[in-house]
């Protein structure tokens, strides 16, 4: 992974937002329990059903990818090149784990986004099912298919994402397994969406992790009402941000985001590692990573590239006074120890 030294916000980058505009009168990261419920889910699920029936793609990297069930009884699904040797054959595998957004059961609600990222080289781990898209099973008579959200109790969770971890590092040594001496130890990351994003904060404090990437996400500054039994949105506090030892880079879609405040909030909070958060105004939250070749998802990729990859050209991205988010009028970009 690659380090800066300095703390201090780099030249050229815009400044932090004051601190006025993430106080009292913003807009918290989840409306109330109850118009949550109603209408969040309802949101979600249109979102979902928006995709449901459009075909898989395989990703436009060197590696065309695909996903299926883990094997035996595991609920995780994998994304990954559909020709396993020949991507192993350009160079051991990155590591990829997924929080879904939600923290849904549901591990193909962001499909085109992860298949995009296996497509370049990645094992990508999700936890949970198959629960929408082409490959979900047909609904049970009289029910609505393709809602993707699953049990509580099969919530996505940052222990499910480490676990992931486990399984693939294991794989890796064992003789007779497809991933045997496949997978590059040195190149795991965490990311998520929403409450994906949280789970993925506190799977990356595992110190094998070398890159956390957090889309429209951030730990909430205050616990609404009737949240205690969700604990993967209520856990971390922002004094556990002092935890992350890698690099982190926020993705967030502006303030039509409910997660932007939170997210520039943790930036503020953030001291002891680099952080980028790159902020796009009238993405929304999921706008940047919901559909096909989608732009976070291309940032995304830089960030790998140059934080597991050591890739100069993709670093440029976010190095620099005139870096290529710096320079783009869509983006608004506050950073920390990159310079």
């Amino acid at each position: 992974m690659l380090l800066a030294t300095s703390m201090a916000p780099a030249q050229g980058a815009q400044a932090a937002p004051p601190a006025a505009q993430n106080g009292a009168g913003s807009r918290p990261f989840f409306m109330p329990p109850a118009a949550n419920t109603a209408l969040g889910q309802k949101a979600a699920l249109m979102g979902t059903l928006k995709w449901n029936n459009v075909p898989d793609l395989e990703g436009s990297g060197p590696f065309p990818a695909s996903y299926e069930a883990a094997p035996g009884d595991m609920e995780y699904v994998i994304y990954q090149p559909k020709d396993l040797a020949a991507a192993e054959a350009k160079g051991k595998l990155g590591v990829y784990v997924w929080g879904s957004g939600a923290c849904s059961a549901d591990a193909v609600g962001s499909r085109f986004h992860l298949t995009e990222i296996a497509s370049h080289g990645y094992v990508v781990i999700v936890p949970g099912k198959i629960l929408s898209g082409p490959k979900a099973a047909p609904a049970p008579a009289g029910q609505a298919g393709g809602t993707g959200m699953g049990d509580a109790g099969d919530r996505a969770t940052a222990e499910k994402m480490v676990a992931g971890i486990d399984w693939i590092l294991t794989e890796n040594q064992r003789s007779g397994s497809p991933y045997f001496n496949a997978i590059d130890t040195k190149r795991i990351a965490v990311a998520g969406f929403s409450c994906g994003g949280l789970i993925a904060l506190k799977a990356g404090m595992d110190p094998r992790v070398s890159a956390v990437l957090i889309e429209s996400s951030g730990i909430l500054r205050s616990i609404p009402p009737g949240m205690s039994n969700f604990p993967q949105m209520t856990s971390l506090k922002k004094e556990d941000l002092s935890k992350l030892h890698t690099p982190v880079i926020y993705l967030l879609g502006g303030p039509e985001d409910i997660a932007e405040p939170n997210g520039l909030d943790d930036f503020e909070h953030i001291d002891k590692v680099p952080v980028f958060v790159a902020d796009q105004p009238g993405a929304g939250h999921g706008g940047l990573i919901s559909v096909p070749n989608a732009e976070g998802t291309k940032v995304e990729l830089d960030w790998l590239d140059w934080q597991l990859n050591h890739d100069e050209v993709a670093a440029r991205t976010f190095v620099g006074a005139d870096c290529t988010l710096c320079r783009d009028f869509r983006w608004q970009v506050h950073r920390k120890g990159i310079q």
